[in-house]
């Protein structure tokens, strides 16, 4: 796959369909009182129904924000599949009661604040009371509480919820809790997330009120050695949600006790959505089941840091009390670390591999020592093929990975960055902690990184897809030469089977007639009897083996679908068994220049006789 030569610097558009709303930057809030009621509950009101409880209510009530029930084939038709597959049997008692084990454990962050409070403004803004780390039930609480006027509480004008390893619980939380603005945004961050689809965008509603949202997701793949291959708890349709899998093959001969390669696929998503610059919410769902309990990702780890308030969103860079208060300058410091993160895993992933097939692989195109030297045995080449197969495999999705990214970040540069056009220009006179156009070079250098760890790796994928070939024709030809000195070893044997039998009556007689004298009759020690004795059962053995070999050459010539002996196609399977395997081979453009000995012409002879 070619990599993209497209530039990692933003291209501007200039065109007022992509200029970033007045109303946006000057505040609507008229609105924020919408804040307040859940989409769910307003929908129930107006359909004069009962608040939905279960998953299939909740879906189905949830995704009318979307409007379009009549539309033959709108997004509803396919964003829904996965959701109802992930929250099959889930209902919202079981959250409201906070009595299962499943929904006990802390999930979640919550950071609310606002910027202004009793027309006072503070740097670090006024935050709600901490609520500590949140399961699924203290989630729910905590988000049914008013955003906007709520007694005793300042205002929580910048929401930031961090969620490990969100699951079905989680999902019906978020449903029941959104309001309507953020439910129109949710039920696309919801379908891409529990995809594993790679995306970044800007969004605005082509009607209604007045919103917009930045999102990304990321996909991509992590390498560590442990023992124990981690599964992903969380089902989709009785099966994990995210992919974990063991290298069989590669360092399959590594010292005893050693730890395992395991691959796990993983996601991050980002969504920042609101109405303006003082109202709106951030999420980000991370993928942590792979890691251990104590790791840096976890909700419990970021809470321990109460001390060093650090934000984790950001992965811990920002410090949460010099917050970033506008929702663009915040979401593009939140895409940048977590690239950066994504980039350093996919190039530990390469960087591994490619150490482990260090042994086995030179730039040369060869292997080390060559498969046709002594030093390899047709069962290790086999197991080195089966290695190169795996890696090859392995690249070959790391590859995909990088490319998602590079190409999402290429378009939102050739078209969504012109929402961003008025902060990536210097200021004179603001001093911001974070310049927008200094982020935005970061992420430029990280997409350069990318690129180049995709060419690397698409040169190691094709030279182990390469080599692999190579070892499969070697086993190939080799399994010929054995077939070959199998029949004539065979051949050999009848040749001594037929000399035996006809030597056998000549061996008999001359035994019958040394036999000691009063055994036999006197007259049949004469020259007639030894002739007849001994030509008599040479003749019928003759005649024995003469009737067997054309009954099997009858046989064999029907199987073969009246090919002759004489035939040359015939005689070329016959000296290379170059059955259909070897054929593929040939097709799939396998190297076969070391092999001079190969008669190219009469196998396009095979291949038109046994198509």
């Amino acid at each position: 796959m070619a990599p993209s030569t497209q530039s990692s610097s933003l291209i501007i558009l200039d065109s007022s369909a992509y200029e970033w709303d007045e109303e946006f930057i000057s505040g609507q809030s008229q609105t924020y009182e919408s804040q307040n009621t859940p989409y769910v509950v307003g929908r129930s009101e107006i359909t004069s129904k009962h608040l939905p409880t279960t998953a299939d209510e909740l879906i189905d009530c949830f995704l009318t924000v979307l409007g379009d029930s009549d539309v033959p084939h709108g997004p509803t038709t396919y964003q829904d599949l996965d959701i109802r597959a992930l929250c099959t049997g889930c209902n919202m008692k079981t959250v409201e009661d906070g009595l299962e084990d499943n929904v006990k454990k802390p999930v979640a962050l919550l950071d609310d604040r606002s910027r202004l409070a009793n027309k006072q403004l503070a740097e670090a803004g006024h935050r709600r009371a901490n609520p500590g780390l949140l399961n699924v039930s203290q989630l729910l609480v905590e988000l049914k509480k008013a955003r906007y006027n709520c007694h005793g509480q300042p205002d929580a004008g910048r929401r930031l919820l961090y969620v490990t390893n969100p699951d079905c619980w989680v999902i019906m939380v978020l449903l029941s809790t959104a309001s309507p603005e953020q439910a129109l945004y949710l039920a696309e961050f919801f379908y891409k997330y529990l995809g594993s689809k790679t995306s970044l965008g800007i969004h605005r509603p082509p009607r209604g009120v007045l919103s917009f949202a930045l999102e990304f997701h990321l996909q991509f793949y992590v390498w560590r050695e442990e023992d124990t291959l981690r599964e992903d708890p969380r089902k989709k349709k009785n099966k994990p949600l995210r992919r974990s899998f063991r290298l069989n093959y590669i360092d399959e001969e590594g010292p005893e006790g050693t730890s395992k390669v395991c691959i796990y696929e993983a996601q991050i998503s980002c969504l920042v959505a609101g109405l303006d610059n003082r109202s709106w919410v951030a999420y980000l769902f991370i993928d942590t089941y792979y890691q251990e309990d104590s790791s840096s990702e976890s909700v419990e780890y970021y809470h321990s840091q109460e001390d060093l308030r650090t934000d984790p969103l950001a992965a811990g860079t920002v410090d949460s009390d010099l917050p970033i208060w506008t929702p663009r300058e915040y979401f593009l410091v939140v895409y940048e670390c977590r690239l950066k993160q994504v980039k350093h895993a996919l190039q530990n992933l390469v960087s591994r591999l490619l150490l482990k097939l260090e042994p086995y692989i030179q730039d040369s195109m060869t292997l080390v020592p060559r498969p046709t030297d002594d030093g390899f045995s047709p069962t290790e080449k086999k197991k080195i093929q089966q290695m190169l197969n795996e890696a090859s495999r392995v690249l070959r999705q790391t590859i995909h990975s990088i490319c998602k990214a590079v190409e999402v970040w290429d378009r939102f540069s050739s078209r969504d960055a012109a929402y961003l056009s008025d902060i990536l220009r210097p200021r004179s006179g603001k001093t911001d902690p974070i310049p927008p156009f200094r982020v935005v070079a970061r992420i430029g250098e990280h997409i350069d990184g990318l690129r180049d760890l995709q060419r690397l790796a698409e040169q190691q994928q094709e030279l182990c897809a390469g080599l692999a070939r190579e070892l499969e024709m070697e086993l190939v030809m080799e399994d010929n030469e054995i077939t070959v000195q199998q029949q004539a070893t065979g051949e050999l044997l009848k040749t001594l089977t037929a000399i035996s039998v006809l030597f056998l009556p000549l061996t008999a007689t001359a035994a019958l007639f040394s036999m000691q004298p009063g055994v036999l009759p006197a007259s049949f020690y004469t020259g007639k009897s030894f002739l007849l004795c001994w030509l008599l059962p040479t003749f019928v053995a003759v005649v024995a083996g003469v009737y067997y070999n054309r009954k099997s050459f009858r046989l064999s010539r029907s199987r073969r679908g009246g090919v002759s002996l004489q035939d040359p196609i015939y005689s070329l399977q016959m000296r290379g068994r170059y059955t259909e395997s070897a054929r593929s081979l040939l097709s799939r453009g396998a190297d076969i220049s070391y092999r001079d000995d190969i008669e190219l012409g009469p196998v396009s002879r095979v291949t038109s006789f046994l198509d």
